[in-house]
């Protein structure tokens, strides 16, 4: 038996046509048509960033050419250069810093005048020792019992003191010339610039350990 199809039955009307009607996009869909993130049938092309194109702007223009005309011993005589230079500024700093011996400037504020003699024999240290422990000043009071051994070391002979040189120089010639004084003399160069360069405050206790160390690097 055959069974007939129901859209060939001639007593069915047609849809009218007129009567369909599109319904209206969730208000969602909208959103993502507005997001060009998700505009793939309208895709906008992207170029290169500013900071791209300057970058490769000085590749072209600075990098390449150099990589094309030097050598392997262009590159190291740079590297040579530049060490050589980067040591010439650091003696620079240290010499302009002052430098590290006993005279050198003290960048505190309220600094002690610098010991600018030409003979240490000349200056009169137990005068300037006794106005800084009157005074409470006992950081200056350390660095003048310092300079109270250099002189006695130098009038001994055990160094030969001017003012340019360095706390280590002093430290070297001592220990040539006198090795019985060297080790006490090492200990107070080290208490020394531990409280001077190192800007330690000294309390009066602290002093009392240190005097003895004085005493014992003198001859």
């Amino acid at each position: 038996m055959e069974v007939a199809n129901p859209f060939d039955a001639p007593d069915r009307a047609p849809l009218a046509t007129d009567t369909l009607r599109p319904r209206p996009a969730p208000p969602a869909v909208e959103a993502y048509r507005a997001d060009p993130d998700f505009q793939y049938d309208r895709p906008q092309a992207r170029g290169p960033s500013v900071w791209a194109l300057v970058w490769d702007w000085i590749r072209r223009t600075l990098f390449e050419p150099i990589g094309r005309y030097t050598t392997l011993s262009f590159w190291e005589a740079v590297l040579v250069a530049v060490a050589v230079g980067a040591l010439g500024w650091v003696v620079s700093r240290l010499v302009g810093a002052g430098g590290s011996g006993v005279f050198a400037e003290r960048q505190a504020a309220g600094a002690a005048p610098l010991l600018d003699a030409e003979d240490i024999a000349e200056v009169d240290l137990g005068a300037r020792l006794a106005a800084a422990l009157d005074g409470g000043d006992l950081r200056e009071a350390v660095r003048v019992r310092y300079l109270l051994v250099l002189q006695a070391l130098d009038a001994a002979g055990a160094l030969a003191w001017r003012r340019d040189k360095t706390n280590r120089q002093y430290v070297g010639e001592v220990a040539a010339s006198r090795a019985d004084l060297a080790p006490p003399f090492r200990s107070v160069t080290r208490a020394f610039d531990a409280v001077w360069y190192g800007e330690r405050p000294v309390p009066t206790a602290l002093y009392a350990e240190l005097a003895p160390l004085f005493d014992r690097a003198s001859p």
